[in-house]
């Protein structure tokens, strides 16, 4: 009879072991499928941005880019609705590029800003020098010089904060963009020529971020494996076992029963 009652006691534990170990289980399906589900939703934005931008050329038409226009917003939507910031960013950086071309200056301002914010909010140094140099380009183009000046000004110092040459290359080629639409030569060749004492160390530094790049691309995608696939096999793994110990349990129970009942005769 004692076999009997420890049989149970084993068999009820095992049940309040195995049961929150299924509920984690189902918890954590739901939540991949979750992710999976955003994950395609962001895609389909994604290829509409990539449409929009094949549309918005500096020769496009005024249908092409009210097209690209279309495309982008029905991608903010998305964006919107999942949380996704940096989509929403590379939206207002997109959209800021359309309105430029069409030539409705206020419209692009308002969207690169939107974009230099959220980069702020990200600390995303290398966005907010891009979203200034975009926002200086406009402002040339209404004749803004002094301020378009100023918003370079700041790229140039946070470029300098980055490592390697690369975005003080990009600040400079603004540079003598701007220097060339105010019509200032001496400024344009001295933007230049910090140009070409800057390349000689551009290649070193795209040659190691691509190699960094292919490297965290790599970490990326064998974390993921680890991240997506290890715990649904450990899961199946713990539940296997759990049924294989119930069988066994039931089995020493149904042993311990047929003894104590023979005993009892």
């Amino acid at each position: 009879m004692q076999t009997v009652k420890r049989a149970y006691w084993l068999l009820t534990l095992l049940v309040y072991v195995t049961l929150p170990v299924l509920a984690q289980s189902n918890a954590d399906s739901i939540k991949l499928a979750r992710a999976a589900f955003i994950k395609s939703q962001t895609v389909k934005a994604d290829s509409l941005n990539n449409a929009a931008l094949k549309l918005a050329t500096p020769n496009a038409d005024a249908g092409n880019l009210n097209k690209a226009i279309a495309n982008i917003m029905a991608g903010l939507h998305v964006y919107s609705k999942f949380r996704d910031s940096a989509g929403l960013r590379e939206t207002f950086d997109h959209l800021g590029l359309v309105y430029h071309l069409q030539k409705k200056y206020t419209q692009a301002k308002w969207f690169i800003i939107q974009s230099n914010s959220l980069s702020r909010e990200r600390h995303d140094t290398l966005n907010i020098i891009a979203s200034l140099i975009n926002l200086a380009a406009v402002k040339e183009d209404i004749k803004d010089f002094s301020l378009a000046k100023r918003d370079l000004n700041e790229a140039l110092s946070l470029a300098k904060t980055q490592p390697g040459a690369g975005p003080q290359v990009d600040v400079q080629k603004a540079l003598a963009v701007y220097y060339t639409k105010k019509g200032d030569t001496p400024g344009a060749a001295m933007a230049l020529n910090r140009i070409k004492f800057l390349n000689d160390s551009v290649e070193k530094v795209i040659a190691g971020r691509t190699n960094a790049a292919v490297k965290q691309d790599t970490f990326s995608k064998a974390t993921s494996t680890v991240i997506n696939k290890g715990p649904a096999q450990n899961w199946s793994l713990v539940i296997i076992l759990a049924i294989i110990i119930t069988a066994v349990l039931a089995f020493i129970f149904i042993l311990a029963y047929l003894k104590s009942k023979k005993n009892n005769k």
